[in-house]
């Protein structure tokens, strides 16, 4: 029989056809309400099942392991945490006719986890003999059977890998540092009990600032400053300083540090006449606004008066505020603290005073004091000063037009100047890094400021942010065209009263603020939106000539409080100062 090849073809066809699996579409049920299935595609079995929570510890089910040995349990045991009630508890409803068919014990393995090491007891899995076990005979002991990790350990160090808290591993090897309570700071002033908090407790409007909501201010356009007077006279800068390095380093000179300067915004007779010729509606200094632009980086408390008479507002530092104290290791890790500050000069208050000691001896010693300061008469002030300003002492009245109804001007301070290539001036602002002891600092000054400068500035950028700010901010207020930023070591870690100067560099102000990540958007969005809060501050009927208020940074929290005091608040302490001031000054024949 000869059957035709078509119908061969069609039939091997028709085989393969039915072969193959059918594929049905499934339905898709769409939720227009929002992500997953939609209420009505939920299995029946499924819909009242209630939802909870579980952890990743809990154990959902029930399995033998045969291999599970009684180190590792014990182990898990430990290192489970305590969390809330699981939802997924198994009843123990049949553990009376659950019976174990092998009571055999599991024999170690030789390798891997939970096997034996010889000579080691009470080992406790990886780094047990390390840590909280008990050396066996692989320790080096010495010839009075104490090992070598216990006699070099340091007890009182917490971060002692072999100290008394044990190693990794070893059952107490995490209570480390991390785990010492935070350190309660003191308020830069004491809250008396008749400010008035203006928080929002009686139901009124709470202007409470959060240091991490000024972090993410930002404005479009960066206003830019112009000079409306100058008052004072600088000196040159002396290029000896330069020349010092890390092998030749230059003593630091020691001086008489004279008593700084207190002149208040609200005092100044060139801001007066500013004020009354209506040139602007806010008055402060540049540190004061240094202080805010700088406020997301800051640690410890610090304070502002701020004044309002008529439309104008008045920021300034009141006499003796922590403001003027130059900081050391604000933003470190281990930052230091006021224990037993009597004996201990490594503490923050003996640190604070030692650095402004340093940067006062420092721009002393940059500045050329033989030569005649040169006046700063880029633009003079109309009004003479009450007080004339010492040698050396020169004042910058800049105004900023923030936006069209809000200017601001600001007093800035110049420390020096130096011949520019133009044959002009270049104005310059001195400061000082000091190192007190290179094992708390992290890195070497001796041995890194050289070859790795860029690491000694990043790990000072990480020990003192809100310092390195704050200079950068006041140089960019004032308009100066370098900053000079002096490395300043002592010449004995255990000798606080001499130091050498390892190194100067001079860095151009806007340049320095990239290296370390000041944003001038930010620095300006902050201003921009705390002086119109402070505009808003609540004045009661009768004390339309002065209103005083006072901006404290909490000492434990990043936040901004703002309390109203009295108008007379904080007069005391200037008259104390000016009572002590009579009682030494009785013999004007010292000063001769």
């Amino acid at each position: 029989l000869v059957v035709p090849c078509g119908d061969v073809e069609s039939r091997r066809k028709s085989h393969e056809m039915a072969a193959l699996p059918d594929f049905v579409m499934p339905e898709v049920h769409d939720n227009p309400l929002g992500w997953g299935p939609s209420p009505s595609s939920c299995p029946e079995h499924l819909r009242y099942l209630p939802f909870a929570p579980y952890s990743k510890n809990d154990r959902l089910g029930r399995a033998c392991e045969w291999t599970f040995t009684r180190d590792r349990d014990r182990r898990w045991m430990r290192n489970r945490t305590e969390t809330e009630p699981s939802p997924f508890v198994i009843e123990q409803v049949d553990e009376e006719g659950f019976h174990l068919v092998d009571t055999k014990t599991a024999a170690k393995p030789k390798w891997g986890p939970g096997a034996r090491r010889p000579g080691v007891a009470g080992q406790q899995g990886r780094g047990g003999a390390r840590g909280g076990g008990q050396m066996g005979a692989w320790a080096d002991r010495n010839r009075d059977g104490q090992s070598q990790a216990s006699k070099h350990a340091n007890p009182k160090d917490p971060r002692s890998r072999y100290g008394a808290r044990g190693g990794r591993g070893g059952g107490r090897g995490f209570d480390s540092w991390r785990d010492k309570p935070q350190r309660v700071r003191v308020a830069s002033v004491e809250v008396r009990p008749e400010w008035t908090a203006l928080d929002g407790a009686n139901g009124e409007e709470d202007f409470t600032m959060s240091l991490a909501q000024m972090e993410k201010l930002k404005t479009d356009d960066e206003p830019t400053g112009e000079e409306v007077a100058s008052v004072g006279s600088v000196f040159y800068i002396n290029k000896t300083v330069d020349k010092a390095s890390v092998r030749n380093g230059l003593p630091l000179k020691k001086l008489q540090e004279p008593k700084p300067l207190h002149l208040p915004a609200m005092d100044d007779p060139v801001i007066k006449r500013l004020a009354s010729q209506g040139k602007a509606h806010i008055f402060t200094t540049d540190l004061a606004l240094a202080v805010l632009m700088a406020a997301p980086r800051s640690v410890i408390s610090w304070d502002l008066v701020v004044q309002r008479a008529g439309s104008s507002l008045f920021i300034d530092i009141r006499e003796g505020s922590s403001i003027h104290d130059t900081t050391v290791n604000e933003t470190a890790q281990d930052a230091p603290d006021d224990e037993n500050k009597d004996q201990q000069m490594n503490s923050m208050t003996a640190l604070s005073s030692e650095a402004g000691y340093i940067n006062y001896c420092y721009l002393m010693q940059c500045l050329d004091t033989a030569t005649a300061p040169v006046p700063l008469d880029r633009k003079p002030s109309p009004v003479p000063m009450d007080t004339p300003l010492p040698p050396g002492k020169a004042f910058r009245y800049r105004r900023w037009q923030l936006e069209d109804d809000l200017a601001m001007v600001v007093r800035c301070e110049v420390d020096g100047a130096m011949p520019a290539k133009d044959g002009g001036t270049s104005l310059v602002t001195c400061k000082a890094l000091n190192e007190f002891d290179a094992k708390v600092s992290g890195i070497d000054w001796r041995q890194k400021l050289e070859s790795q400068r860029a690491a000694v500035l990043a790990n000072e950028l990480k020990n003192n942010r809100n310092k390195l700010a704050r200079w950068t901010c006041q140089a960019l207020l004032a308009g100066v065209d370098y900053m000079k930023l002096g490395y300043i070591s002592r010449v004995h870690s255990k000798d606080n009263s001499n130091h050498l100067i390892l190194q100067t560099q001079i860095y151009r102000p806007e340049e320095f603020a990239k290296q370390i990540d000041l944003k001038g958007e930010n620095m300006w969005g902050i201003a921009r939106t705390v002086f119109r809060r402070l505009l808003e501050l609540p004045v009661e009927e009768g004390e339309q000539a002065l209103c005083k208020y006072l901006m404290l940074k909490d000492p434990n929290k990043p936040m901004v409080n703002l309390y109203k005091v009295p108008a007379d608040a904080f007069d005391y302490e200037v008259e104390d100062d000016d009572n002590d001031g009579v009682v030494e000054d009785d013999n004007d024949s010292d000063f001769d």
